[in-house]
């Protein structure tokens, strides 16, 4: 169901990314779902000795709390966070409303990261 909602963001994803996209989440406190990549998650995971989904799940949740506290701590609302490692880039995405997408690209990715951000963001419904 959500992921007939955000099948404009898979498909900008998707245009800017290209094969580079691996995987977009979305997760509030309660839940996590995959909207794209999921079969390649559980190849990782299988292959890779890594933190659980459920402690995966725990640390999105932990950051979109601690964006959304430094927003109003200090009157800038925290959009997104970046993470670049050795095997990819983690572009997690704070809309609002106590919810966040996480996409990650491979190693690979050659993206405009603001422009991927911005773009992203706009597909979801970010609030003014």
């Amino acid at each position: 169901m959500s992921v007939t909602k955000y099948q404009g963001l898979i498909e900008r994803l998707q245009e800017r990314a290209g094969e580079s996209l691996l995987t977009v989440t979305r997760f509030t406190e309660a839940e996590s779902e995959f909207l794209y990549g999921e079969e390649w998650f559980e190849r990782f995971v299988a292959a890779v000795d890594t933190r659980s989904p459920e402690k995966m799940h725990e640390d999105a949740v932990y950051n979109l709390q601690q964006a959304e506290v430094s927003g109003e701590l200090y009157g800038s609302r925290v959009r997104s966070e970046i993470r670049v490692t050795e095997d990819g880039i983690g572009i997690a995405l704070y809309p609002g409303d106590g919810v966040g997408f996480h996409v990650l690209l491979d190693d690979e990715a050659s993206v405009d990261v603001p422009a991927v951000v911005d773009e992203a963001l706009g597909e979801i419904g970010e609030p003014p």
